[in-house]
């Protein structure tokens, strides 16, 4: 498996730039990708807060699921 190149001579061989050379479009994937990572965690800690909110035990709030009223 090893050695199983077809090339065998490396001299003269070209070599293919992406845009990966260029800083510039390797920051803003860079950044897109960080975006799109810590976007949803926000928009799941929002949606959490909100639902923790809805659920919290207020005082004087009767505890509809067990049928019992605190005081």
């Amino acid at each position: 498996m090893f050695n199983s190149s077809p090339i065998e001579v490396w001299e003269g061989a070209g070599v293919f730039m992406s845009f990966g050379a260029n800083t510039g479009w390797t920051h803003l994937w860079f950044w897109l990708a960080v975006v799109a990572c810590i976007v949803p965690l926000f928009i799941t800690l929002k949606t959490e807060q909100h639902h923790e909110n809805q659920h919290t035990f207020r005082e004087g709030d009767s505890d509809s699921t067990h049928g019992v009223e605190r005081k």
